[in-house]
């Protein structure tokens, strides 16, 4: 009986044993998974600025410092503004070959890329910019991640921050003040067509020239957010600022859609709630930055002019005609789904 007691005895030791080396096996089979987690090296490329503590320069480091620390350093982010990497095309064509992870940049380069993104090219969309990012955070956004999927992209952030503004040497108090007006525009034929419907005469110009256009009055006028107002002095050769809104500056912040894909779950989470968290941090800084501007501006004895309702009005019958340009180049889905999802968002 003694004997069968230690054979008891000794297999209760033999199976705590075994459970503890079975114990020990797993946890280090478990370490050794958290050792061999893959690690990223993501280009996060711009071709703006990384000077003047702008929105987009600050948000896109704050990008950076965020997923690598909830990564816990296993996806590092380089940046890369200033066009070190090249122009908005050259980037984009990177990211979609997947040389470049990440692209940051407005949406009117895109549009060689995604057509349907020339809806963003009708004038006077949104009445503000809470306005806009209600439309852009809700259930259009999801009919746009299919057209990005469609160019190998993955959409992962969508935020407007500025308007395109017009300045001038001519002071423009109601909607006939703009017909004569020579005004620098991009080389877009939507923006073209808007002013050439304001009664403007629309002049494409290198944004190099810009400056010297203005101070020797080869043009009257230009448009751009403050931001570029500001750090291109134009105050300094432009007597007047209107708001005229008349369009939204959207940046957007794209991945190569087949290394998004082919990463973990986790890794994935990281990147979304941080782009998602950026977003929030973007829009609030830009909100507070235009604001900034403005009063810089007007400290430079630039005198601002709001829009007159007549104004307003003219303004959006002459967006009418783009809206047509658009729907025949896009076709009439996509800018019904905006126009349907502006309706609701005012409501």
């Amino acid at each position: 009986m003694k004997l069968k007691g230690n054979k008891k005895r000794l297999a209760l030791v033999i199976i705590v044993l075994l459970g503890l080396f079975m114990s020990i096996g797993h946890s280090s089979k478990t370490e050794a998974a958290a050792e061999t987690k893959p690690e990223y090296t993501l280009q996060l490329a711009g071709a703006y600025p990384s000077t003047g503590n702008t929105p987009r320069a600050f948000v896109t480091q704050k990008i950076k410092e965020m997923i690598e620390q909830r990564s816990n350093g296993k996806i590092k982010v380089e940046v890369y503004l200033d066009n070190q990497l090249g122009g908005d095309r050259e980037i984009l064509e990177g990211c979609q070959v997947g040389g470049i992870a990440m692209v940051s940049q407005t949406t009117a380069p895109q549009v060689t890329f995604i057509p349907e993104l020339a809806v963003f090219d009708i004038p006077m969309l949104f009445d503000n910019l809470d306005l806009a990012r209600k439309v852009l955070s809700g259930p259009f956004r999801q009919k746009l991640e299919p057209l990005y999927e469609k160019a190998g992209l993955k959409l992962l952030l969508f935020e407007p921050i500025y308007y395109r503004e017009t300045t001038t040497n001519k002071p423009i108090k109601t909607i006939n003040d703009f017909k004569g007006i020579k005004i620098r525009t991009m080389e877009n034929k939507y923006h073209m067509a808007f002013w050439k419907a304001l009664g403007a005469n629309p002049t494409p110009l290198n944004f190099s020239e810009l400056y010297i256009a203005l101070q020797q009055g080869i043009v009257d006028a230009q448009e751009n957010p403050y931001e570029i107002v500001w750090a291109n002095k134009f105050y300094e050769v432009q007597k007047y600022l209107v708001n005229t809104h008349h369009i939204c500056f959207i940046l957007s912040i794209v991945m190569n859609k087949g290394l998004y894909d082919s990463m973990p779950a986790e890794y994935k989470k990281i990147i979304t709630d941080s782009m998602n968290e950026a977003g929030n941090m973007l829009f609030e800084n830009a909100k507070a930055n235009n604001q900034a501007l403005l009063a810089n501006v007007v400290k430079q004895g630039m005198t601002v002019i709001e829009l007159t309702d007549d104004m307003k009005q003219g303004m959006d019958k002459a967006a009418k005609g783009v809206e047509q340009m658009v729907r025949k180049d896009v076709g009439n889905g996509i800018v019904d789904d905006l126009m349907t999802a502006i309706k609701n968002a005012k409501k």
